[in-house]
């Protein structure tokens, strides 16, 4: 029982040190790639965090299939999001390497849209016992992802990773944010990733 304590102790200390050093990098040094700490050390507490409102591992109960299925379905929906993104002139990089598109989509793609999808599903195990499961899913939306959301740009803003062009629907913004992207596609990524999980579950 020690040894797991100082285990997610240690874990949580890593996670605490990619963050800031991901903000670092993004406000000190202008790193194009400042995401890639930031991203995996989100992961690793909002991981550790859902596991313990649940008193469980979260993995426990995944099989080799459960992990492909997920992981390669994930990587999949990431490039056809992204490519879409890029040909319809919603944003823009200002990076073009392979090594560039390798971190890209797996720590600044896949890893946000899983870290987006443990925000969502803390924020429903926070308010589903308090309110209907539809309302308990809004909530946490509004809550727990825009917030993260928001935070995640703000952070952006200092390095110009990624560039928004322009929105669907609306341009409006406030102050440098894009309004549809921080209330519809930060959402939509925590959305998506859940229902490849849902997927996922079905995988014996």
């Amino acid at each position: 029982m020690k040894n797991k304590i100082k285990k997610e102790f240690l874990y949580i200390l890593i996670g605490i040190f990619l963050i800031f050093f991901g903000i670092y990098l993004s406000v000190f040094k202008k790193e194009l790639h400042f995401y890639t700490p930031f991203s995996i050390g989100m992961l690793i507490l909002l991981i550790i965090f859902y596991n313990f409102i649940l008193k469980k591992n979260f993995f426990r109960d995944w099989t080799i299939k459960r992990y492909i299925f997920f992981f390669v379905i994930l990587f999949l929906i990431c490039i056809i999001i992204d490519k879409i993104g890029l040909f319809l002139g919603y944003w823009k990089y200002q990076y073009s390497t392979f090594f560039d598109e390798i971190l890209k989509y797996l720590f600044e793609w896949m890893a946000p849209l899983f870290y987006f999808m443990f925000a969502l599903m803390i924020g429903l195990k926070v308010f589903e016992k308090k309110v209907s499961y539809n309302f308990a899913f809004i909530l946490s939306l509004i809550l727990f992802v825009i917030p993260l959301g928001l935070f995640t740009e703000f952070i952006n803003h200092f390095s110009n990773s990624w560039i928004i062009l322009s929105m669907p629907f609306s341009n409006f913004k406030i102050g440098n944010f894009f309004v549809v992207f921080q209330i519809i596609g930060y959402p939509l990524m925590a959305i998506i990733t859940f229902i490849i999980y849902r997927l996922s579950e079905k995988i014996k």
